[in-house]
């Protein structure tokens, strides 16, 4: 996937940016107004009260859902989907309690544009794929990369050729916690048996790329090829003001199809 970006700006919603950013010839899209204020404000009360749980990393990250990345290597399929249905009630919880659900509204709005079909993953013999992760992430997260055919090899979702990462922002912090995106894509040296490092990156490998940093402004949706290194800066704390965001990967499989993941 070369180096491509016509431009640093972030693009509105169309089939043909859609495609573009797929391709890596897009920094971003935004997709401006995607929930009301009253929307937002449900979201984030819910996901507040929504069973918070953290990542094992330095930075503290609090998450409600399931990260298929953490079941990549060494593990059955199995393990993944047998966790699904818990991971697919915590977030109903949530989604039930703010009245709004950003994962169905993502993907209509891509259905609309898009011409294939658009939906969850699926994977024969043991089912639909979890989508949605809830996130508390003032603190900020580590640069990183995501590209299913390098952490997810034994996966269907392996097969596709273009992948997005999109985020809904319900809240966002009196300043920081912008994200940055390089256009230096993710192509490490695979041993075979090992696992290809792609959190808290080394510096280098995005030294001198072209990049585009944008806010996480309330009411949006961003998205932005995952397999460009990425990271998100930390803000100030602000009484009873956080960065809560949800999202999930979008994959352009062979036929055209988008497949939703997280």
């Amino acid at each position: 996937m070369p180096a491509t970006w016509i431009d640093t700006k972030e693009h509105d919603l169309s089939r043909e940016t859609l495609a573009a950013l797929l391709d890596n010839r897009l920094a971003a899209i935004r997709i401006r107004t995607f929930a009301s204020p009253a929307e937002c404000a449900a979201f984030a009360g819910a996901a507040r009260a929504g069973n918070l749980k953290h990542y094992s990393v330095a930075t503290r990250i609090g998450y409600i859902g399931l990260a298929q990345y953490e079941y990549r290597w060494n593990r059955p399929l199995s393990d993944y989907f047998d966790d699904v249905p818990a991971a697919a009630a915590d977030l109903r919880q949530v989604v039930e309690a703010a009245g709004f659900d950003p994962v169905a509204r993502l993907i209509e709005r891509l259905r609309a544009v898009w011409d294939a079909p658009v939906g969850l993953g699926h994977e024969a013999g043991q089912g639909d794929y979890y989508a949605g992760i809830v996130r508390i992430a003032s603190e900020g997260v580590a640069l990183h990369a995501d590209y299913a055919p390098l952490n997810s090899p034994a996966y269907a979702i392996a097969r596709i050729d273009g992948q997005l990462g999109w985020n809904f922002f319900a809240e966002d912090l009196p300043s920081g916690g912008a994200t940055t995106v390089y256009n230096a894509p993710w192509s490490p040296a695979v041993a075979r048996g090992e696992i290809p490092r792609s959190y808290d990156l080394p510096r280098e490998v995005v030294a001198g790329a072209p990049s585009i940093t944008y806010a996480p402004t309330a009411g949006d949706v961003v998205l932005f090829n995952s397999r460009n290194p990425h990271e998100i800066a930390g803000g100030p704390p602000a009484a009873g003001r956080d960065r809560i965001s949800i999202g999930s990967f979008v994959g352009r499989m062979p036929d055209r199809s988008l497949l939703l993941w997280s």
